[in-house]
């Protein structure tokens, strides 16, 4: 007796594999795809305009010089007083046929000289024995909270050792201002004689002591 059951089994199994066959095509399509992975938009680089170099900075040449009374021999103050000075020496050397010593001047108040000073030395009795004119021309003027000094040279002695003691002198016109220190030169230590042309007292220009 044949068995009715077999085509019923096989609409059963294709059911079954259609079935199965649905359920596939319903789950790939419910799995989204993968989408391809985009790089990150970037925005075109923007050119900003670079400013040129400035020119390296060149380095100063200092503060303009100032001229100073000293330099140009101009003067606006009054013209100085003997009352009105104060000077002394410094120690005195000798070298090469000279005596030589530093003078260091100071004012009460504001007042003008001449930049190169004249000089003379006096016996002590108050005769002159060496006198001396200005080396170079112009005016300087004195500031009371400063001090000046100035290089005298003294040399070509012919003449007798005097005995005793010389004071050195700064001219201010008609008048004179004595230099306080020691004897200059020591009594017996005149410069010795070098030749004709009479002895030589010279100053150099007044400068302001730092």
């Amino acid at each position: 007796m044949a068995d009715r059951r077999g085509p019923a089994r096989t609409r059963a199994a294709a059911s079954l594999v259609a079935g199965l066959l649905a359920l596939g095509l319903v789950a790939c399509s419910a799995t989204p795809s993968a989408a391809p992975s985009e790089a990150p938009s970037v925005a075109p680089a923007t050119l900003i305009p670079t400013a040129p170099p400035s020119a390296a900075p060149t380095e100063s040449a200092g503060p303009t010089a100032v001229a100073t009374p000293a330099a140009t021999g101009i003067s606006s103050a009054p013209a100085c007083t003997a009352a009105d000075l104060k000077a002394s020496h410094d120690l005195i050397e000798g070298a090469a046929g000279s005596r030589l010593t530093t003078v260091v001047l100071v004012a009460a108040s504001t007042c003008s000289v001449d930049l190169f000073p004249a000089m003379g030395i006096r016996i002590g009795d108050g005769t002159q024995l060496v006198g001396s004119t200005t080396t170079g021309t112009g005016r300087i003027d004195l500031d009371p909270n400063l001090s000046y000094s100035t290089d005298v040279r003294f040399a070509n002695w012919c003449g007798l050792q005097p005995e005793s003691s010389l004071d050195l002198v700064i001219r201010i016109g008609a008048e004179e201002v004595p230099v306080s220190g020691s004897s200059f030169p020591d009594p017996g230590d005149m410069p010795p004689c070098n030749g004709g042309g009479g002895p030589r007292l010279e100053a150099g220009q007044w400068t302001a002591v730092p």
